[in-house]
């Protein structure tokens, strides 16, 4: 076992752990009986913290990961040596998996009364988003894990072990056939079924997420439609990144040699003549597949992000929110952390990395892309809820109309609205760091466990190496 990842686990694990432990002493038992929070609640009148911006941004980037990962090997699913992620994609999983955990710990930890929130589901509604939110949190992390389980047990096959345990994990990277004697027969591919499983589940959540904040009562109604959008590029975008973070992370940390060593050409790939290179075979086409899929889904999301505010900014009910981001409060995180370093400068960045196939560049690339994700996903949970309009009752107006208001307050040189405040409590933070940190401690933990890498085969339990 590599040292370093030994002692990364332990530390990031403990330190991570112990903050999240620290996080919860304030008063444990009163927490359980629902009659405090796990942390200090954000000041009102904008409730939603760190905690809700955090279990956005690592759950999107979770869902990203797996759903980008399990498309090359569901397209890829007859030919794998296609897949210029083939090597890596058990490892990339388990990354998945990670990623998803802190997401996780602060849903429940971001809930004011958490164990009174179990009445959501104790009672629950099918109209509720945010109760929709949790089941499919769970719906993810099973067709995740059932992923994880089907590539394992391609390893069991080919060690042609016994037992009924290994006998369900071949069945789960297998096929299977149903007969109707002298009518029909028919064969399902189950890998494949739980591939397409998970990526539907995650793309389902991503779009959950983005209705959640699109249809705010506070947001104008027609940009609902958009979020669910927003959000589902934005798994790809936070994806690749970070998948091209930890992977060159972990090749520069532990070189595993698994990446480089060069396999035999299958039979099927002969046809292709005596010139043909595996792409799986050559660590450096991984970054260059993961630098031209990275400007892709940046170019997506600066389309989008331009879309979003031409449509904000030109609507009369929106352009408030326009005028927050472009000139007003919100300017600066605008555009230096969305405009610059969220599109500009990834575009640059993986354009250099895709044509030089630098990997220092794709890394640094990457890092920036994140730190830009996280200004977006800020952005667009804080924006929807900064206004408050200034309400009164006509009879002459319909329901919920501005008109009165905006005439009255033009004629009183008044204001049509009034900024709510919006800060982040110590107690955010402190949960914030320590699942960042658990999650890195998790990650290399599943390294250091289980078969992540192609030449390792499971040999305790069914599953560990």
């Amino acid at each position: 076992m590599n040292k370093i990842l030994i002692t990364w686990t332990i530390i990031f694990i403990l330190i991570g752990g112990g903050i999240l432990l620290y996080g919860t002493s304030m008063n444990p038992m009163a927490w359980f009986n629902g009659n405090v929070t796990f942390t200090e609640p954000n000041n009102a009148p904008i409730p939603w913290g760190l905690l809700v911006i955090g279990y956005m941004f690592f759950g999107v980037i979770g869902t990203g990961v797996s759903t980008y990962n399990s498309l090359y090997e569901l397209f890829n699913k007859n030919h794998q040596e296609r897949n210029p992620f083939n090597k890596i994609k058990l490892r990339t999983e388990w990354l998945a998996l990670a990623v998803l955990i802190p997401g996780w710990i602060m849903v429940f930890s971001s809930t004011y009364k958490p164990a009174a929130a179990m009445f959501i589901y104790l009672s629950f509604r099918d109209t509720s988003r945010i109760a929709w939110n949790g089941v499919l949190y769970a719906l993810v992390g099973i067709g995740i894990i059932a992923e994880i389980l089907a590539l394992i047990g391609e390893k069991i096959k080919e060690e042609n072990k016994g037992g009924p345990i290994n006998r369900f994990l071949e069945w789960l990277s297998g096929k299977t056939q149903f007969e109707i004697p002298g009518m029909l027969k028919i064969v399902v591919d189950i890998d494949a079924l739980i591939v397409g499983y998970a990526i539907l589940a995650e793309l389902i959540l991503d779009a959950n997420l983005g209705s959640v904040f699109g249809y705010l009562s506070t947001w104008v109604e027609e940009f609902g439609a958009f979020t669910p959008i927003l959000f589902v590029v934005l798994s790809f975008y936070g994806g690749i990144a970070m998948i091209s973070f930890m992977t060159i992370l972990y090749d520069w940390i532990k070189r595993p040699t698994s990446i480089v060593m060069p396999t035999p050409v299958p039979q099927s790939t002969k046809a292709y003549g005596k010139n043909y290179i595996d792409p799986s075979d050559d660590k450096d086409s991984i970054y260059k597949v993961l630098a031209r899929d990275g400007l892709l889904s940046v170019i997506s999301i600066g389309f989008l992000m331009l879309w979003w505010i031409w449509l904000t900014a030109t609507n009369q009910e929106s352009s408030p929110w326009a005028s927050l981001l472009i000139t007003g409060t919100y300017a600066p995180q605008f555009w230096i952390g969305l405009v610059l370093i969220g599109i500009l400068l990834p575009i640059t960045l993986y354009s250099i990395a895709y044509k030089t196939e630098s990997k220092k560049l794709l890394f640094t690339s990457a890092i920036i892309t994140l730190i830009g994700m996280f200004v977006i996903i800020t952005l667009v949970t804080i924006i929807p809820q900064s206004i408050t309009w200034y309400y009164s009752v006509s009879p002459i107006t319909a329901s919920g109309s501005n008109w009165v208001y905006e005439l009255r307050s033009i004629f009183n040189n008044g204001p049509l609205w009034t900024l709510l405040p919006f800060e982040i409590s110590k107690y955010d933070m402190v949960w914030f760091t320590g699942s960042a940190l658990l999650l890195l401690g998790v990650y290399t933990l599943g390294v250091l466990l289980l078969p992540l890498e192609s030449d390792e085969k499971p040999k305790h339990v069914w599953i560990f190496k």
